[in-house]
């Protein structure tokens, strides 16, 4: 088969008349959630606070045991604080579906 054939054969267009991906089949329904949800910082926050308790016990270690509890009680507080925002604007978002 030559290249020009090849061409051919990988670009053929798309048929006529037949939209792509707007038909549901019986049985089937439109995936949710229909809209993202808008992006935070809340899921970088949570991350960080758990560096920062994981990097705490790792440092505490070596050093004084306040530093344990320093470092490792910042995450912990900053865990709790993102983790609760962050569960706080998904249930902002989602209240007209509860209702």
């Amino acid at each position: 088969m030559s290249s020009n054939e090849q061409t051919q054969i990988e670009f053929q267009p798309a048929v006529e008349g037949k939209p792509c991906n707007s038909d549901i089949h019986d049985g089937w329904h439109k995936p949710k959630p229909e809209k993202l949800p808008k992006s935070g910082y809340w899921p970088f926050l949570l991350a960080l606070s758990i560096t920062f308790m994981l990097w705490g016990l790792a440092v505490g270690f070596n050093q004084v045991f306040s530093t344990i509890i320093i470092i490792s009680g910042l995450g912990l507080i900053l865990f709790i604080v993102a983790l609760a925002a962050w569960i706080g604007d998904l249930r902002d978002e989602r209240k007209h579906e509860n209702e």
